[in-house]
């Protein structure tokens, strides 16, 4: 009787290990990607799982294009942050110039970063649009008509806008 017995230790302890080491295996797995995630697919995530918790927004204090690399230096309010960028350096090279202020998100302050995502820049000495120019032809309404002849009797002409475009000046 004794070697038909059946000992169920020895069935689920296998079980047992098996279901232990694929626990580990998926936690592992879980801290990861929970890690390595935002750094290698942080472009393809949503901004809330992308991992950038802090902004640095400061100017631009040097700048310097490597054949696959972009350098930054960046004063930010913590200090001055050198951003490597290998992602769009022809793109961001173009836009951004010594002085403009630029915004970078970044999971952490540290003095090296790369690959920051780039989120904004203001270029320097462009506070709004340019003011159209003023007479001539680019003005239109009641009051141009003044201002032409204005101008026609400054160069000599003899009425109106249609004065500047005669002949010129025989004396």
């Amino acid at each position: 009787m004794n070697d038909a017995s059946f000992d169920l230790d020895e069935v689920t302890a296998p079980k047992k290990r098996a279901g232990l080491l694929l626990f580990l295996l998926g936690l592992l797995l879980g801290i990861a990607g929970a890690l390595l995630a935002p750094r290698y697919l942080g472009d393809y995530l949503p901004g809330g799982l992308r991992g950038h918790d802090e902004t640095i927004e400061g100017p631009v204090l040097g700048k310097r294009l490597e054949e696959n690399r972009l350098l930054l230096t960046v004063q930010g309010q913590q200090g001055a942050v050198l951003a490597t960028f290998r992602k769009q350096v022809a793109e961001i090279d173009l836009l951004v110039g010594v002085g403009d202020t630029v915004t970078l998100g970044v999971s952490r302050y540290e003095p090296f970063v790369e690959d920051p995502s780039f989120r904004g820049v203001r270029k320097i000495g462009v506070g709004s649009l340019p003011e159209p120019p003023t007479g001539g032809a680019a003005e239109t309404g009641g009051a141009s008509g003044s201002n032409q002849t204005a101008e026609a009797s400054e160069t000599g002409g003899a009425g109106g806008a249609r004065g500047d475009a005669a002949a010129p000046d025989s004396s």
